[in-house]
């Protein structure tokens, strides 16, 4: 370096002693923290997805939706045969040695200690989308028909296999029916209109019609 040349732009500023701003520990600790939260930002953004790999999507979670319905649905269609053979007198004597073990294996099934009913309730992510927000309502008017309307139908039922006649349970039990066809027709629209939406037709929910409110 030659007397003439400028001072170096590191260290302290030669003016003053001091540390140019910028080289400052704070500023670079804060620019590196900036960059950091900016990068995350980006990569958390939402991405558009097209048409075909929404459908792709959103298939997917019904598939699996379905696939966790189909032993409560399969359950609560066995209770209900067998009070409606009760209420005929069509029971077997067989039918009768299986038939409460049958309804507390089919209660079961429709709680939260199946696995079914746990992967339904905890292990179902569904794409973000227009049309995932209603398959997304689909399933939590879903899981609403399993864990609280078809129990609550199955209990009642249970009872009045005990207990034939007993005002109560005969009351609250087409309450319950009705409840059952209302969240079944409830997310039969929702995937409706996630159908309307992807201009595709999606698979229904595999909630079985039962007795009562259709």
């Amino acid at each position: 370096m030659t007397s003439t040349d400028p001072p170096a732009a590191t260290g302290p500023d030669p003016a003053d002693g001091r540390t140019i701003w910028y080289k400052r520990t704070w500023v670079l600790v804060v620019t590196a923290i900036v960059v950091v939260v900016g990068a995350s930002i980006l990569i958390d953004l939402p991405r558009p997805i097209s048409n075909a790999e929404d459908v792709a999507s959103q298939t997917a979670s019904l598939k699996e939706i379905n696939q966790d319905l189909a032993p409560c649905g399969y359950a609560i269609k066995e209770t209900f045969l067998i009070h409606q053979d009760q209420l005929a007198g069509t029971l077997t004597p067989s039918d009768r040695a299986s038939a409460t073990k049958m309804m507390v294996d089919d209660q079961s099934t429709c709680s939260f200690t199946n696995s079914s009913v746990y992967d339904l309730t905890n292990n179902i992510q569904v794409q973000d989308t227009a049309a995932g927000k209603f398959v997304d309502r689909m399933l939590s008017v879903a899981t609403t028909w399993v864990t609280s309307d078809a129990l609550a139908a199955v209990e009642d039922i249970q009872f009045l296999y005990l207990h034939p006649g007993d005002p109560a349970k005969t009351r609250d039990l087409p309450a319950q029916e009705k409840l059952l066809a209302a969240d079944r027709n409830q997310a039969i629209i929702d995937v409706q209109e996630a159908d309307a939406i992807l201009h595709t037709r999606l698979a229904p929910p595999n909630l079985p019609a039962l007795p009562g409110g259709n």
